[in-house]
This record gives C-alpha cells, sequence and structure tokens, in this order.
C-alpha cells in the first residue's frame, strides 16, 4: 500500500509539474517577444541615427567637394587670363625689341653718315684757307660757309645723342616687359601648383565619399535586415494586442483626432519603408516641413476618436514611443502613436473629442505627427473612410 500511495503522489507531482510547466510556457513566450520587440526596435533606431549621421557627412563631404570644385574653376579661369596676359606681354616685348634693333640701325646710319660728312670737312679744311677765301666772293659769305659747316656738324651731334637717349629708354621699356613676363610666368606656375594641391584634394574628396555612399549602402542594407525583424516582432505583439473588457461597441461615428487640422501625409496599406515592404496598419497625420521648422502641429492636442477606455498609456524610444490605445466595446480599438506627452492613464474613461495626449515625434518617427489606427473587431482597417467627414477645414 505504502509504495502504491508513493507512486500515486509521485505521479500526481509529475503532473502538477507538466500542467505548471504547460501554463507558464504562453508567459515566457510572451516576454520573449516583447523582448525581441524591444531588442529590434533599439538596433532599428541605432541603425537609423548611423543613416541619419552618414547622410548629414554625405551633405557635408558634397559641399566640401562643391567648395574644392569652385577654387579649382576660379584658378582656371585665373590661368586662362594669365595665359592671355603673358601671351600679350610676349608680344609686345618681341615689339619693343623690334624696336630696339631698328633704333640701333637709324643710329648706326646715323654715325655713318656723319663720319662721312666729317671725313669731307676735314678733306675740305685741309686744302687750307686759301682755296676757302678763293671760293667766296666776299667775307660774309665767307663766315657763312663757316657757320654752315659748324651747324651741320652740331645738329649732326645733337641727332646722335637723341637717338642715343631713345634707343635707352627702349632698352628701359624692354627691360620693364621683360620684368612683367617673368612675373607672370612666375603667377602662372603657382596657380598651376595650387591648381594640382586642388585637384589631389578633390581625389581624396571623391574617395571620401564613395566610401560614404559604400557605408551608407551598407547601412541601409542592414537597416532592412533589421526593419524585417522589426516587423517580425512587432506582428509577434499584434497577437497579443488584447480583447474589449466591454463586449458591446460604444457606438456612434469617429472624429477626426487633431482638431487643430492636419492631412494624412502617409496612409493606410501597403508601402515599403527603408526598403522593405510593410503594411501600414493606420494613417500619418502630420503637416510637413516648412522654412526650416516643424509648423503648428506638434505639441498639438490630440483627441479620443470616439468613447471608451484606455488599455495602454505606453511611454517608450522606440516602435510607436509614447502611445495610447483606447477600447471601445466589441473589439474595437483607436491607436495613437508618437505623442510627445499623455493625458490619461490606464483605466480611465474617455469621452469622444476628450484631449487625450499631444502631437510629437517619438519613437521610431521622420517628424511630429499622429500615427493613428482604428481597429474594427482587431483588425485594422483604413481609419480615412470612418474620419474624412470630420476633418477641420482652414
Amino acid at each position: 500500500m505504502k509504495n502504491k500511495k508513493f507512486f500515486v503522489n509521485a505521479f500526481c507531482f509529475l503532473m502538477a509539474c507538466v500542467l505548471c510547466v504547460g501554463l507558464l510556457h504562453p508567459i515566457v513566450a510572451s516576454a520573449g517577444t516583447k523582448e525581441d520587440y524591444r531588442a529590434a526596435q533599439e538596433r532599428l533606431d541605432k541603425i537609423n541615427k548611423e543613416i541619419a549621421n552618414l547622410k548629414d557627412t554625405h551633405s557635408k563631404q558634397e559641399k566640401e567637394k562643391k567648395n574644392a570644385q569652385t577654387q579649382i574653376d576660379l584658378v582656371k579661369k585665373q590661368i586662362s587670363i594669365l595665359n592671355s596676359d603673358i601671351k600679350t606681354a610676349n608680344n609686345d616685348l618681341l615689339a619693343k625689341q623690334q624696336e630696339l634693333e631698328d633704333k640701333k640701325t637709324e643710329i648706326a646710319e646715323t654715325d655713318r653718315l656723319f663720319k662721312d660728312r666729317l671725313r669731307a670737312m676735314y678733306i675740305m679744311r685741309s686744302g687750307g684757307t686759301l682755296s676757302t677765301i678763293l671760293a667766296v666772293d666776299s667775307f660774309s659769305q665767307l663766315l657763312t660757309a663757316t657757320d654752315t659747316l659748324q651747324r651741320i656738324s652740331v645738329a649732326d651731334t645733337d641727332l646722335l645723342k637723341e637717338l642715343d637717349l631713345q634707343k635707352k629708354e627702349i632698352e628701359k621699356e624692354e627691360v620693364a616687359i621683360q620684368e612683367r613676363l617673368n612675373a607672370l610666368v612666375e603667377k602662372q606656375g603657382t596657380l598651376e601648383t595650387k591648381q594640382n594641391e586642388l585637384a589631389g584634394l578633390m581625389k581624396t574628396l571623391d574617395d571620401k565619399l564613395s566610401e560614404t555612399e559604400a557605408k551608407q549602402e551598407a547601412a541601409k542594407e542592414t537597416q532592412r535586415e533589421v526593419y524585417a525583424e522589426y516587423l517580425a516582432a512587432k506582428n509577434a505583439v499584434e497577437a497579443e494586442f488584447g480583447q474589449s473588457s466591454n463586449e458591446t461597441f460604444v457606438g456612434g461615428e469617429w472624429i477626426w483626432p487633431v482638431p487643430t487640422n492636419g492631412y494624412i501625409s502617409s496612409g493606410f496599406g501597403a508601402r515599403t519603408l527603408y526598403g522593405v515592404y510593410d503594411w501600414h496598419t493606420g494613417i500619418d497625420i502630420s503637416t510637413g516641413w516648412t522654412e526650416g521648422v516643424w509648423p503648428y502641429i506638434n505639441n498639438q492636442p490630440i483627441v479620443a476618436s470616439n468613447t471608451g477606455v484606455v488599455t495602454k498609456a505606453h511611454y517608450g524610444r522606440t516602435g510607436y514611443g509614447n502611445y495610447v490605445i483606447v477600447d471601445h466595446g466589441g473589439n474595437n480599438f483607436t491607436l495613437y502613436g508618437h505623442c510627445s506627452s499623455l493625458a490619461v492613464s490606464v483605466g480611465q474613461t474617455v469621452s469622444q473629442g476628450q484631449t487625450i495626449a499631444y502631437v510629437g515625434s517619438t519613437g521610431n518617427s521622420t517628424g511630429p505627427h499622429l500615427h493613428f489606427e482604428i481597429r474594427l473587431s482587431g483588425s485594422c482597417v483604413d481609419p480615412a473612410p470612418y474620419i474624412a467627414g470630420t476633418r477641420p477645414r482652414k
């Protein structure tokens, strides 16, 4: 009997253990699913930040490349102008050298003629004073002839002096042109060196840009992989959304959840997000980016689209960020995501039009907007047809 009782007790204990394990298993699985979801969210948030940083780096590198190209274009223009100036200076130098050669020739010819006249005068004077006297009719003519010879001699001498001065002036101009030409050539060399340096800089910038683009592509590929994991984990959590505590739907119409306005920036249904196919379970309501600031929809009140009970008032950094879920009975729910702050708590009954949160950009969000969902009988539906008629107009 004792052995039989022992075996019965052992069997009961074993069955109790099995039952406990069976009961605990869903809880452990659920916790694991949520942890997977949070881990995927955190990884997605991290890779999104990395992509944003790479985008910023890429933008800066493109600006640097644009500035370098502007400098290269400027240097090329300066070199082109210098080449034109050098060509002009070379032409001026050749013209001045030709002018100098012509002046030297003129001086040489004038000097030759002057020497011929001096030789003739010397021969004439060697004939003696008597021949000069006999050749004239009066003393006045003698004086005139002598004076004329002297004037010719002085004129020739003055002419040679003037020509020599002109020659020296041309030589000075030649030196000045040569100096100008040397300076232009030197400047040209400096600009060509700078052009080569800028070309090297451009090559470095191109390499960095290519490297950044490769990193961007790799990060986007990782993003797509992580987002696929995120969606899988999210879908697992969606399965645990819950059932209404009240089997009866409150009824009535649904209203636009942002009274201050806004438009649907991303609709319900299929879309591609981060390069991955996605099914958008709600709509995004926003007002867009204007002149470097987010418009007034940021921090504007979010109201309950219908009467119900708050079942979730969650604060988080990933996924929907800060969000509220309202149960409207009959397994019908609304969800309000990416809020900046919440104005309700779990278990609170809210009336239609009551402020429950404020528009923000928490979680996986690209800017201030409201992610709004309507779930009828537990399934997501397109909210747009249900609330379009109540959208406020400007």
